[in-house]
């Protein structure tokens, strides 16, 4: 069989297009946690990706707090509202004065926040925006291969397969596929 080289060509051009200029598909690594309260001692946390996507699965994270007075909120278990997959409030309220809340989340994702809370009877709410973690400089990030490397080498691997696909079949003669292939006639057919 003769292999249409301008066919194996133009797929390997539509394969190198549709894969190589997308990047790769990225997992979220972190949440971005956000602490939020009223001013009067009800405190909440809203959860995001830490590349601005929304999350939409339940949270989980562990909140604790020390005031300067020094009573303290023992590690609380945040659980998500049944309405809203990335609020997760405090159960109770925290008193009056000034508390140093600090909060782990392990789920969906891992994140992380400290923050300085003003409690008092006519407290200003606050929303404060935890910075993200910051990443561990002994693990350089991943380097990720150009979209054309990977556009060429698929291109490649298409071509390398036609070529050795089309030498997988003998090539026929010019005499061989002018004459049909018939069937022997045996000496027992003839002598009935």
């Amino acid at each position: 069989m003769k292999v249409n080289w301008r066919h194996v060509i133009a797929a390997a051009a539509a394969a190198g297009l549709a894969l190589g200029p997308a990047s790769p598909a990225r997992a979220h690594r972190g949440v971005l946690p956000t602490l939020h309260h009223d001013g009067r001692g009800s405190v909440w946390l809203t959860l995001a990706w830490d590349d601005g996507h929304r999350v939409d699965q339940p949270g989980l994270a562990m909140l604790s707090a020390t005031g300067d007075s020094g009573a303290s909120v023992p590690v609380t278990a945040l659980r998500p509202l049944p309405h809203d997959p990335a609020t997760l409030p405090l159960p109770g309220a925290l008193a009056a004065g000034d508390w140093t809340v600090t909060v782990d989340v392990a789920a969906p994702g891992v994140g992380y926040c400290t923050a300085r809370v003003h409690v008092a009877a006519d407290g200003v709410p606050q929303t404060i925006p935890c910075a993200p973690a910051a990443a561990d400089p002994a693990l350089p990030p991943a380097p990720e291969p150009p979209g054309w490397l990977i556009g060429g080498l698929v291109a490649a691997a298409v071509i390398a397969a036609g070529v050795l696909w089309s030498r997988r079949r003998p090539a026929r003669s010019a005499f061989d596929r002018r004459r049909p292939i018939t069937a022997k006639k045996t000496r027992s057919s003839s002598m009935r």
